[in-house]
């Protein structure tokens, strides 16, 4: 009888110990879920200055090119022209969304990434194509009816394959350095 008892005590014990241990978990969870919310507002206000500024770039590019489309224009208007402002469109609304946790990077939307990466590449090189043949053809409404813009839109056609390029040479050398340091750690063994 008494090993009878002292189990049904333990078990009581367990059971207000669960109980306790209950409510512990349910603080717990609690506390998750605030900070959680408090992470939240945090990474949102991180992203809102890279927000800010994907849409001060890509907007002045939208801008520059619907002042293009004036009827009294007659620039080049083939493929890029349209293409520059249909990804204009995508970048900023994407950039919009990624505000509030929308990550092309997580394993459901890695082939959303793969052709978003192709098509930002491809609006590099249209974007720089498009404005250097503006350029080169002297088109009077992008040269002379909004010189300072058409500097901004030269100076960002010649920063994105630059930043492009020392993104891939640091990449090399890390690469590189990575390679010899191994190299040398198997040759030490």
């Amino acid at each position: 009888m008494s090993s009878r008892k002292s189990s049904h005590s333990s078990s009581r014990g367990s059971r207000r110990n669960s109980t306790k241990s209950g409510m512990d978990l349910e603080e717990f969870q609690s506390a998750l879920k605030q900070g959680a919310a408090k992470e939240k507002k945090q990474t949102i206000a991180s992203r809102i200055p890279s927000f800010i500024l994907i849409c001060a770039i890509w907007g002045s590019i939208l801008y520059y090119l619907y002042n293009l489309e004036d009827a009294d224009c007659n620039c080049i208007r083939d493929w890029r022209h349209n293409f520059i402002k249909g990804m204009c469109l995508i970048i900023i609304f994407l950039s919009f969304v990624g505000l509030f946790g929308f990550d092309l990077k997580s394993s459901s939307f890695k082939w959303i990434a793969v052709i978003y990466f192709i098509l930002f590449i491809t609006v590099i090189y249209a974007f720089f194509t498009y404005v250097g043949d503006l350029n080169a053809t002297k088109c009077t409404c992008a040269v002379d009816k909004q010189p300072n813009l058409n500097s901004i839109m030269n100076f960002l056609r010649w920063l994105y394959p630059i930043i492009i390029g020392l993104s891939l040479l640091m990449m090399l050398i890390a690469f590189i350095v990575l390679g010899y340091s191994l190299i040398k750690s198997m040759g030490s063994k």
